[in-house]
């Protein structure tokens, strides 16, 4: 594992010969980062830096920080080598770039989060038939064609709630295109060429299909980039590209559906004896209502949206309340029920006096102010000042 001071001289390198022709227009020596860890801290190009370590300092992504949208790169998390640091720093970057450069897209995020039909067979099929069309040999015209249909039976199985297209095209466009300039840095710099892997059916799904889309795509729409920063996502261009039919049967529906039936099955099981393990043991609940602002960090690839208004995490999770302070939880099942506005907890002991909840665990931090006890082990923060 890289240092603060490793991965902050990787990223000066990286600055001082940018790879200028990944994306037109974004220059990786124009981005302010901050590289950070538990104890430190150190902002690269940031005009007036904080002294304190900011509140929404949490995961590896773009944020504002003294009024700057700054690219974030926690140490702990990415910074496993060289190889592994540098084009994750062009994506994080990407996503400042992003912000000064993209026309928005303002999806219900959390909200959709947690009604993504990550455990529905039927969906399931499809982003396994997707990944499938995208790996293959076939030529341009042909995966296309496949993919424009699959795309369409994709969005209609989502309108069982109104905000998972906002938060499909807002994905496929913010993280499918950093992840693609990822792979760019990577294959430039380290000779490492982009690969669809186990891609997943949650979030980060987007970050490979969308990223496959664009080194599609760039075959055969010369302005694509442009259509994307002016609002387009991967897969509404996509659409545009064919309407017409394709036979799934010649990529084995039916066998993928079968296969992601019986894993849809054991998935659910395994879920819910997580969930009735977590309540049996006994829980503590924490309301947060309408506070704001509010942060969350977590881990895309332990987490399981359920569909119905809940996420389950089963590492690493944090609510982060400035005006009140944070829950962190880390090696523990963690509930977000976003249809309740609660994050459930296990039963581990706390003090709670003056309206400030403090809690001490091996795997669970958190010291909240604002705060009423409702019963033993329900708790309500309310909107302080």
């Amino acid at each position: 594992m890289l240092t603060v001071e490793q991965a902050t001289s990787y990223i000066q390198q990286a600055r001082l010969h940018p790879l200028r022709d990944i994306w037109t227009g974004y220059d990786i020596s124009q981005i302010p980062f901050v590289v950070y860890d538990d104890d430190q801290m150190v902002f690269i190009n940031h005009p007036h830096p904080p002294t304190e370590r900011p509140a929404n300092l949490v995961a590896a992504t773009s944020t504002d920080i003294h009024g700057i949208q700054t690219a974030t790169i926690p140490v702990k998390i990415v910074g496993k080598d060289m190889q592994t640091l540098v084009p994750i720093a062009y994506h994080e970057g990407f996503h400042v770039y992003q912000h000064h450069h993209f026309t928005p897209i303002q999806p219900d995020f959390f909200t959709a989060m947690s009604y993504y039909p990550e455990l529905n067979p039927d969906y399931r099929t499809l982003c396994e038939l997707e990944a499938q069309v995208l790996r293959s040999d076939w030529d341009v015209d042909k995966k296309i064609r496949f993919l424009a249909h699959l795309g369409r039976l994709r969005r209609a199985s989502l309108s069982h709630h109104s905000s998972l297209l906002g938060y499909e095209r807002f994905l496929d466009r913010s993280e499918g295109t950093a992840h693609y300039i990822e792979q760019q840095a990577r294959q430039t710099l380290y000779g490492i060429p982009p690969e669809i892997g186990e891609i997943g059916h949650g979030l980060t799904r987007f970050y490979q299909v969308g990223a496959g889309l664009c080194w599609l795509v760039q075959h055969v729409v010369t302005d694509w980039m442009h259509r994307v920063e002016a609002g387009e996502s991967l897969g509404d261009i996509l659409l545009t590209l064919s309407d017409a039919p394709a036979d799934l049967a010649e990529i084995g529906y039916s066998g993928v559906k079968q296969t992601q039936t019986e894993q849809c099955a054991m998935m659910q099981k395994e879920v819910q004896a997580q969930i009735t393990n977590l309540y049996a043991n006994g829980t503590i609940i924490i309301a947060y209502g309408d506070v704001q602002p509010m942060y969350r960090a977590f881990s895309p690839a332990t987490l399981t949206s359920l569909g119905d208004g809940r996420v389950l995490h089963r590492s690493m999770f944090q609510l982060i309340m400035p005006k009140h302070g944070k829950i962190a939880c880390d090696d523990t099942i963690t509930l977000d029920l976003m249809n309740t506005k609660q994050v459930v907890i296990e039963n581990v002991p706390y003090t709670y006096a003056d309206g400030v909840l403090v809690i001490d665990s091996p795997h669970i931090q958190a010291k909240i102010t604002h705060v009423v006890r409702h019963a033993d082990n329900l708790f309500h923060v309310i909107e302080g000042t």
